[in-house]
């Protein structure tokens, strides 16, 4: 008998309905290489869940022979709901099965670290197995879709100019990603502060301000970890398709080299100096303006060279602070003279007050180089301070995302995992943005909110799906965020 057309589709790619005592079932379907024929054979693969018209049914997640009856459901049900828009986009651009899939490997990946090897199983015991049902994520069938959305970097480029936010956009410098894998052409040994010299693949970002004070991942390039910062800059503002990108470093970054560069680029900088910098003379400088930042006294000044600005800033409080930490330490070093056995109080102890005084010039002071000529003082510290929240954005991609290092084999399947993780990044990136807006980051972190919802299930009683019960303060942190309990469908 002919697969009727209702079960026809639900096929995708890379699946098969077999139709067993009148009742259709998804299989992988999958090459699998003869080696008397010599050639490629299809095969059977893994089961996927039962054909209805309603849609494909997963079959439930078993340990050891025995069903499990039970399955995470808020933390999912929450990302899903989360990111119904990038869903839609990656459907658009990669294919719904493709699209589909990226977006269930990030919602799992955002939930908490997932290898790609246990991600059926991740997937099976989760709700996004209901709200995206029939995925093929066996390992054999990832590494085929790694294949696949590694080397469509064009529709992938095209989602994330697509979920790109709104201007001003951020050039942040790499950040670097290790990778020992022999097969990565882009792995090459370069500086790091993390990695030393080990081989990585710098990874350039564009990040979009977001209205709570925040960055939202817009755009991101994978170079050879050998290729300076600023080298890889024009192309990537270029790709990402936008204009009037300022790049934020860190004051490694400030160099002759760099800033002829950047000049040749067309690009504008925010970029720190030091202290001790040629470009101005501390000792003999007067602020000419103050205004306050985050509720502290800054004191500012400006001056115009050829073609940019050296901006001089002294926090009021940073000033204090910064005496303050030299006093203790000259404190404690006469302290620890005065217990020598051979203590000479003319040569061992040091004056707090002359070394205090010689300092003074540069306590609490911060030096910024920028091309944007004739911007108010407010707008070009405002502007540098956004360089804690890159790292902060960096710091959840790595360590609360787990994306510090690939063990992907080559450049295709790095730049899937790369995609992937930029999806996850914006999941990641929207949930704190919701934290920001409701008043909760102080108290709550990414992971810490993850694990809170993925404690609220679903199980399976009188052979229905009901939610389980759940503790107070999952409750609490549910209704915070402005989801109801009693209002989620199951």
């Amino acid at each position: 008998m002919p697969i009727p057309e209702w079960a026809k589709a639900h096929q995708r790619k890379g699946t098969e309905i077999k139709q067993i005592r009148g009742h259709y079932y998804l299989y992988e379907r999958k090459g699998v290489w003869n080696k008397v024929k010599k050639r490629s054979e299809k095969a059977t693969g893994a089961y996927l869940g039962k054909v209805t018209p309603e849609g494909v049914i997963p079959p439930k997640k078993r340990i050891d022979g025995l069903p499990v009856l039970s399955i995470e459901y808020g933390a999912s049900t929450f990302l899903y709901t989360l990111g119904t828009d990038i869903l839609s986009v990656l459907e658009d651009s990669l294919g719904k099965p493709d699209g589909q899939a990226v977006f269930a490997l990030s919602v799992m990946r955002t939930i908490s670290p997932c290898p790609f090897s246990r991600a059926a199983d991740r997937y099976v015991g989760s709700q996004i197995s209901r709200l995206l049902p029939g995925l093929a994520l066996s390992p054999a069938s990832i590494t085929s879709l790694l294949d696949r959305v590694g080397a469509n970097r064009i529709s992938c480029a095209r989602a994330m100019r697509t979920l790109a936010g709104p201007a001003p956009y951020i050039l942040a410098d790499g950040t670097r990603c290790a990778s020992a894998s022999e097969g990565m052409d882009k792995a090459v040994p370069g500086h790091s502060k993390t990695h030393g010299y080990l081989p990585q693949i710098n990874q350039v970002y564009v990040l979009s301000a977001d209205a709570s004070g925040g960055f939202m991942p817009s755009f991101y390039r994978n170079v050879a970890g050998n290729i300076p910062d600023v080298a890889a800059f024009r192309l990537t503002v270029e790709d990402a398709g936008i204009k009037n990108a300022v790049v934020v470093a860190d004051a490694g970054f400030a160099s002759t080299d760099n800033f002829k560069m950047l000049k040749k680029s067309g690009l504008d900088y925010v970029v720190p100096l030091k202290r001790n910098t040629a470009e101005v003379d501390l000792s003999n400088l007067c602020f000419q303006t103050v205004f306050s930042y985050n509720g502290r006294a800054i004191s500012a000044t400006c001056v115009q060279r050829a073609g940019y600005d050296v901006h001089v800033f002294r926090d009021e409080s940073m000033r204090a602070q910064e005496m303050s930490d030299l006093v203790v330490r000259v404190e404690k070093a006469n302290a620890a003279a005065e217990e020598k056995r051979d203590f000479d109080p003319r040569q061992d102890l040091r004056d707090a007050g002359c070394e205090a005084a010689a300092r003074a010039e540069k306590f609490g002071v911060i030096v910024i180089r920028t091309s944007l000529v004739g911007r108010t003082p407010s707008e070009i510290y405002t502007t540098y301070k956004t360089r804690w929240q890159i790292e902060q954005f960096f710091d959840t991609m790595k360590n609360g995302c787990g994306a510090d290092a690939s063990y992907m084999h080559d450049d295709v399947g790095f730049e899937a995992w790369s995609f992937i993780n930029h999806v996850m990044m914006l999941l990641a990136c929207r949930l704190l943005a919701l934290l920001r807006d409701k008043g909760l980051s102080k108290d709550w972190s990414l992971s810490g909110v993850m694990d809170y919802l993925s404690r609220v299930n679903l199980v399976h009683v009188a052979d229905q799906w009901r939610m389980a019960e759940t503790t107070d303060k999952t409750k609490k942190l549910l209704n915070k965020l402005g989801i109801e309990l009693e209002d989620i469908p199951t």
